[in-house]
């Protein structure tokens, strides 16, 4: 019963938190897509360097949605495809990520005159590998944690650039794509990842929560 009664406690405050952040006069959705640079950590069984995987191959897109004009979750997905003639290797990751608005916290809005403003964020996901040297795909965990730079351009559109080091937990192949050990024991992955876009701030007000 007292599980129950915490359960119905804990719907009713977030269904409470969306209906103020309705009310408040700003905006808390955003749509963001990107492109940009990857590159792997030195995870590989044929004798390459990292530099030949990496390269302009990242894509992404995220949805966010602030609870607060601090506190955030952004839904992403991330493309990243580690290439070098025969080899390689294609990720597909879709993660749940928490949000933190640094902007906020050092009142960057107010001293830029709502120009500047810095998102934090970190979350897990999961990862569909696709390797080169075989014919189907492996499932691997993925962690990241971030920062995002934003320039605004207009109410309801900002530049940002993004820099996030992720995790890939068991990665049975390595970024060219070929198995890393006989056995099957998996190992964990890096790479790091940076991208320019644009974020489309959606909803009926004038004004985004980010610039609050």
């Amino acid at each position: 019963m007292l599980q129950f009664n915490k359960l119905n406690l804990l719907v009713v405050f977030l269904f409470s938190v969306m209906t103020f952040a309705q009310q408040d006069g700003w905006n808390h959705w955003s749509l963001d897509a990107g492109y940009g640079y990857v590159q792997p950590s030195s995870l590989f069984k044929t004798p390459q360097s990292t530099g030949k995987f990496a390269g302009f191959r990242h894509a992404e897109l995220g949805l966010r949605y602030m609870v607060t004009p601090t506190i955030g979750a952004k839904l992403s997905y991330n493309n990243d495809r580690f290439e070098y003639k025969r080899y390689g290797i294609e990720f597909n990751t879709f993660q749940l990520e928490a949000v933190y608005n640094l902007g906020s916290l050092f009142q960057l809005s107010y001293w830029t005159y709502e120009t500047v403003g810095l998102l934090a964020h970190a979350g897990s996901g999961v990862t569909i590998a696709g390797p080169e040297s075989i014919k189907k795909y492996e499932t691997i965990g993925t962690a990241s944690l971030g920062l995002t730079p934003q320039v605004k351009v207009a109410d309801r559109l900002s530049i940002y650039a993004d820099l996030t080091y992720a995790f890939h937990f068991k990665q049975h192949y390595g970024f060219d794509g070929v198995l890393l050990d006989p056995d099957y024991n998996p190992e964990v992955g890096k790479s790091l990842r940076f991208a320019v876009g644009i974020q489309l701030y959606l909803g009926k007000e004038r004004r985004h929560v980010d610039w609050y």
